[in-house]
């Protein structure tokens, strides 16, 4: 929520001072979210799950330097209800994702985007009722792997987990042995 990679540009939130700084080594910055309440929607102006030259958000809450990114090169939006795209999913590569949005998978399962649907609510959030599968999880591209906040065998859809990142040649790796925990995400730069 706080930063969205596409390419060689990191959009980051403006009150972020230290994430800016220290992804200005490796990124062109742009500041975005200067009018963020910190409620829902505006606190999403980040929040897309990008596949490749795709990004699966709440268009109207996007924030407009990424809609004009994503115009100028290319990306193409593809829109969902949900406004925490990027936490409801853990993107393997280019082309596949795992929800346990419904409306997302809804959205999608017409498309071309490989989409494996999990049951709901079984992520740790603290001070939530439950939290989210890309809140607990981050793909590395360059070794095709998926990591897990917690112990993916604890998941009870870990069997479909486990063969649908198979198909998509992607490792398992879980991180700790406790249950799924939604800790924002993991970014690989």
């Amino acid at each position: 929520m706080q930063c969205l990679i596409l390419d060689d540009t990191a959009f980051v939130l403006s009150c972020c001072h230290r994430l800016a700084e220290n992804l200005s080594c490796d990124y062109h910055v742009e500041l975005c979210g200067f009018h963020i309440d910190g409620g829902y929607p505006s606190n999403v102006c980040l929040n897309a799950a990008v596949l490749g030259k795709r990004l699966i958000c709440r268009i109207p809450s996007l924030d407009q330097k990424v809609k004009d990114y994503c115009e100028t090169y290319g990306y193409e939006l593809i829109h969902v209800n949900q406004g925490y795209a990027k936490c409801s999913c853990a993107v393997i590569g280019d082309n596949a994702l795992i929800t346990a949005d419904k409306g997302i998978y809804h959205s999608l399962k017409e498309s071309k985007i490989d989409i494996l649907l999990i049951e709901e609510g079984r992520v740790r959030l603290d001070g939530a009722d439950y939290g989210f599968i890309g809140g607990a999880s981050g793909y590395d591209k360059k070794t095709k792997t998926l990591y897990f906040c917690g112990d993916i065998d604890r998941h009870p859809d870990h069997e479909n987990i486990r063969r649908f990142c198979d198909r998509h040649n992607t490792k398992i790796v879980s991180l700790t042995d406790d249950i799924l925990t939604d800790v924002g995400g993991i970014l690989f730069c």
